[in-house]
């Protein structure tokens, strides 16, 4: 079918590319793009929170290119000629969909048996959709590692698996990714070593985490005084200072009893930006583009994916830092609002007073953050217009039994809504008024597990 999705974007007159608004989703756009360019054909791109009705019926005369969603909606669609190159649990299971009026080709690894959610993220599947379309495409292979880490998929073993590694190694051997060994706290770039130490927590070692007395004392040894450490970050540092710092690391991981091979793993780093550039380290850069995009310039981080820098940085860090107050305005209100429980469900609802682009985000933040059972259902919910979005995330542990993802669908499903994702990560829209409904339908749903 390669075949004939291939010839069906070469011979449109206009692609519209429609990408979830994740650095996965970004970078995806990013990549289908810079393919689009190399083949000449018009576009336009399109970058959604989520996909409505209306993103579900289509244009004459356009051919759609979904990236980072559409396979849990094909079964919604109407009329629609062209490709989802996607990772989420698909509603279709096979690959040439001609149902409804569509003519539409998806590429998903989970038709191959692979985990979407753990070994091969959107834009690998975006990447390696467009390598079959061009060949030069090896230039930007670099994004298939940033969607993966956007995605977390280097959390479980603290390094790519799959054919996300594969895809990794690809962009090590163009000379685009260096890999190392390191310590895997975020904000190597992004942050002052002072505030990566304090909030790391991957892993969260209790005497160090949120104990800023603690992290000066390992900085005072390693010669850094209070001052520096509140400015220069990791990768500022020189080797010796670094080493002083692990070996401290060590020795308080030692002694809260948390074995020190999950202090390290592999961290990756962009070999084409300068050691002190806030880009340098692949997470921050996820970090940067999830910024620009969630505060309503994709265009932005799309542009920063395809290597424009100058004013498109400084825009880019002035979003950075907009969303960091953004992100501290829902953590104050946060503190406000009491869950419904239902079992081991955990239901926040912020109404108005949270940005919808940003459920996800605080849901991962309550699920790893906050003192909740390790069977915690965490449900983040806001308003849509006429409707509810709502994201949800549960344990690793627990998505070893619990499919999130086929929850949420078919619980909303249930009430006019649609859904989908993955096991731990998945996300609903629902229609407002059926909240209670929504939640019963997923408490009755889990009182059938085993």
């Amino acid at each position: 079918m390669i075949t004939e999705a291939i010839d069906l974007l070469e011979n449109a007159k206009k692609v519209r590319i429609i990408s979830h608004h994740d650095s996965d989703g970004i970078a995806s756009a990013a990549i289908a793009k810079f393919t689009l360019e190399r083949i000449g054909i018009p576009h336009e791109i399109i970058i959604k929170n989520q996909l409505l009705p209306e993103d579900l019926v289509g244009s004459e005369g356009l051919v759609y290119w979904f990236n980072d969603l559409g396979s849990s909606k094909m079964d919604s669609m109407r009329n629609i000629r062209g490709i989802i190159t996607d990772h989420h649990t698909p509603a279709v299971k096979d690959v040439e969909y001609k149902e409804n009026g569509n003519e539409i080709y998806q590429f998903n690894p989970h038709l191959e048996g692979i985990d979407g959610g753990i070994s091969q993220s959107g834009a690998t599947t975006t990447f390696l959709f467009s390598l079959n379309v061009i060949g030069d495409v090896l230039g930007v292979s670099y994004l298939s590692v940033v969607g993966s880490l956007g995605d977390l998929h280097d959390k479980r073993h603290r390094k790519l698996v799959g054919t996300d590694r594969e895809v990794m190694i690809l962009a090590q051997q163009s000379g685009l990714i260096e890999v190392l060994n390191d310590v895997r706290f975020f904000g190597r770039s992004s942050k002052a070593v002072a505030y990566m130490l304090r909030f790391g927590n991957d892993p969260k070692i209790p005497d160090l985490y949120d104990n800023p007395k603690k992290v000066y004392e390992i900085l005072a040894k390693a010669g850094i005084e209070k001052e520096e450490g509140n400015k220069v970050t990791w990768l500022e540092l020189d080797e010796e200072k670094r080493k002083i710092i692990i070996e401290e690391i060590k020795k308080i991981a030692k002694e809260n009893g948390i074995e020190e091979e999950s202090i390290f793993g592999e961290v990756y780093e962009l070999k084409f930006e300068e050691k002190n550039s806030i880009l340098r380290d692949v997470r921050d850069f996820t970090s940067v583009i999830n910024a620009a995009s969630r505060r309503g310039y994709p265009e932005v981080g799309i542009d920063l994916c395809l290597f424009k820098r100058g004013e498109t940085l400084k825009r880019a860090l002035e979003l950075y830092n907009d969303h960091a107050d953004v992100l501290r305005k829902a953590s104050k209100e946060l503190e406000k609002i009491k869950p419904i429980n239902m079992g081991n469900i955990y239901l926040y609802d912020f109404s108005d007073s949270l940005d919808n682009n940003i459920t996800g985000t605080i849901a991962t933040r309550i699920a790893t953050h906050h003192n909740l059972p390790e069977d915690a259902i965490v449900l983040v919910m806001a308003n849509m217009g006429e409707y509810k979005k709502i994201s949800g995330r549960i344990s690793s542990q627990l998505a070893e039994k619990l499919d999130l993802s086929d929850l949420m669908r078919a619980s909303a499903f249930d009430v006019g809504g649609s859904g989908g994702g993955h096991r731990n990560a998945a996300g609903a829209l629902i229609p407002k008024g059926k909240e209670a409904e929504f939640l019963k339908k997923i408490y009755e749903r889990l009182n059938f597990k085993p």
